[in-house]
């Protein structure tokens, strides 16, 4: 098969593209899980958990920064809360490109609770909480990144199986010759 026949067939070309297009593209939406326990007041030892994601294209890697969140979801003391469940907007800080934590605040339950970024590192975040009857705690708060795959991953992948489909297609045409 010439060259131009084989740049001409629908899959090697959407192969090319997608190859093409993975080098260029970044992906930017990070998404972390978090989880802790309290470890301290009336709710010692109540756990929670959540994710939330942020775009970190306009992040520079120098200072203290703040990125609002795109989606935040948390479960807590039999609830589910969310962004719109905030108290002011969610946002995650960073330090010299190095994340803190998040800072999310729900006023309107009770317990009313905040996550709290670390003041010099991830392993300072915190959650502190208070009760309308005054009872109080806090609790450690542990961040781990979801990984996704980047598109070069899926541009192997296509390509692999492309290349997998063109020799069995080969192998068929030589053996069709050979009959």
């Amino acid at each position: 098969m010439n060259m131009k026949r084989m740049l001409s067939h629908p899959v090697t070309a959407l192969i090319g593209l997608l190859l093409l297009g993975a080098t260029s593209a970044q992906a930017a939406t990070n998404t972390y899980t978090f989880s802790g326990a309290l470890d301290s007041g009336v709710f010692n030892g109540e756990t929670f958990s959540g994710q939330f994601s942020f775009d970190d294209a306009t992040l520079t890697g120098t200072g203290d920064e703040y990125l609002a969140v795109n989606t935040v979801n948390m479960n807590f003391h039999g609830q589910t809360y969310t962004q719109t469940n905030a108290a002011a907007v969610p946002e995650v800080r960073f330090a010299d490109g190095a994340l803190l934590g998040l800072s999310f605040t729900v006023d309107s339950s009770d317990p009313a609770f905040s996550l709290i970024p670390g003041f010099s590192s991830i392993a300072d975040a915190q959650i502190g909480y208070d009760s309308r009857v005054g009872a109080s705690g806090y609790g450690s708060v542990s961040y781990t990144l979801v990984p996704v795959p980047e598109p070069e991953t899926y541009a192997l992948l296509l390509a692999g199986l492309g290349l997998v489909g063109w020799s069995t297609r080969r192998a068929r045409a030589s053996a069709g010759e050979a009959a």
